[in-house]
């Protein structure tokens, strides 16, 4: 019998707008023990994480310090992936991408890239954890 397959975290809904929601991926509900406060707290670090990390990335830009750009964006691309935001793990792997190509604009696409992905993710997961 094949385990069911984990959850990427974010889903598709249908209603008069097609939306995005998110869902704790079952490994963080096993690693918060279902606590919705546990998770809360979860939801709030990752927005603080992944705002100053942007932040880095975005001062790393200015400075042409592509290392710390890919530094930046593999904690990221980790912690995503953790919270089940697998979307922003991907484009922060593209970003690595980017990173050694050299190329300034395309380097500064991909953050401002992660930068609408993370609000994103980070909007489904206040509408997760809001009161009911």
């Amino acid at each position: 019998m094949t385990p069911p397959r984990p959850s990427s975290g974010l889903t598709t809904k249908s209603s008069d707008s097609t939306r995005q929601a998110w869902s704790p991926p079952p490994v963080l509900l096993e690693a918060a023990a279902g606590d919705d406060t546990i998770i809360a707290r979860l939801i709030d670090a990752f927005g603080k994480e992944t705002d100053a990390r942007i932040e880095q990335m975005r001062r790393a830009l200015a400075a042409s310090n592509l290392p710390r750009i890919r530094t930046e964006a593999h904690s990221i691309k980790g912690c995503a992936r953790q919270m089940g935001a697998e979307e922003v793990g991907e484009a922060c792997q593209d970003l690595e991408n980017a990173c050694g190509l050299q190329e300034a604009s395309l380097i500064a696409a991909r953050l401002n890239r992660v930068q609408e992905l993370c609000d994103e993710i980070r909007r489904a997961m206040a509408a997760y954890s809001a009161p009911r």
